[in-house]
């Protein structure tokens, strides 16, 4: 495979790190853009809201220009009934401000019809920003599989919204490579990758995998290959190697450097 002309640093796995020193991190790094934790994924979580004038938004901004790092997503948003988009808002303009591309949104409620209402509203909320809605699903939350994510935007059928492939959800919620082929190009969003074991853990724990045991490319069992030739060749493609004993003690840049070096090595010829 032709090596991707750039790659992009997904904030988990270094969610120790602000804003400006994630971007310095990965320009030093090899990659051309972050994600940015603007919201907690989890109640307590780490998030560096990005308000539109504050201090925090001009430092990045100041770390942006000086090292051509982008921003392209901005996470997480959950759709929940219980959850009014409107509070969003003010990160979500912050992140446009700052020329963040995207935004990350994951289905935390049971009903399709309260997903398909939060998901429509923040479509139209992000195309007012000029930005996309990626809908990542993940097996231990409710909106758990590829076709469910997809069933979901389709029902939605807002032009900016697409469905996120993370490679570990893709193959932990019994997912094929073989779908993401078969699916409207205009729907996929942005792909992370990682590597794990081909055998899952327990239901229990792919939470936990997914946030301290994700493996770089190349040193796990999935067929990684697969997933990336049936992606479109525009397909932004990420980083997400989030592995707390592998890289017990290595520097933030050490452990961006491998992903960097073992996301790209896929594509070598």
């Amino acid at each position: 495979m032709t090596r991707p002309r750039e790659l992009s640093l997904a904030a988990l796995g270094f969610l120790e790190l602000a804003p400006p020193e994630l971007i310095d991190v990965a320009a030093a790094s090899g990659f051309s853009s972050v994600s940015l934790r603007t919201w907690a994924a989890v109640p307590g979580g780490p998030e560096y809201p990005l308000l539109e004038g504050s201090s925090a938004g001009r430092e990045t901004r100041a770390r942006m220009d000086a090292t051509g790092v982008g921003i392209l997503q901005i996470e997480l948003v959950a759709l929940a009934r219980g959850v009014a988009i409107d509070r969003y808002l003010p990160s979500l303009e912050g992140g446009a401000a700052l020329g963040a591309e995207r935004v990350v949104a994951c289905g935390d409620d049971d009903d399709p019809a309260v997903l398909a209402d939060r998901l429509a509203t923040l479509c139209d909320v992000a195309a007012d920003l000029g930005m996309s809605v990626d809908v990542e699903f993940m097996p231990f939350r409710p909106l758990a599989t590829f076709q469910q994510a997809l069933d979901l935007v389709d029902r939605v059928g807002r032009p900016n919204a697409h469905v996120m492939v993370d490679a570990l959800h893709l193959y932990r919620s019994g997912g094929a490579a073989a779908a993401v082929a078969a699916a409207p190009s205009r729907r996929i969003g942005v792909c992370q990758l990682c590597d794990a074991p081909r055998v899952a853990p327990p239901y229990e724990q792919l939470a936990s995998e997914a946030r301290e045991r994700r493996l770089p490319p190349g040193s796990g069992e999935l067929p990684l290959g697969d997933l990336v030739a049936a992606l479109p060749v525009d397909t932004p493609l990420a980083a997400e190697v989030p592995n707390e004993r592998l890289f017990a003690g290595l520097p933030p840049v050490e452990r961006a450097r491998v992903a960097f070096r073992s996301t790209a090595s896929m594509f070598s010829d």
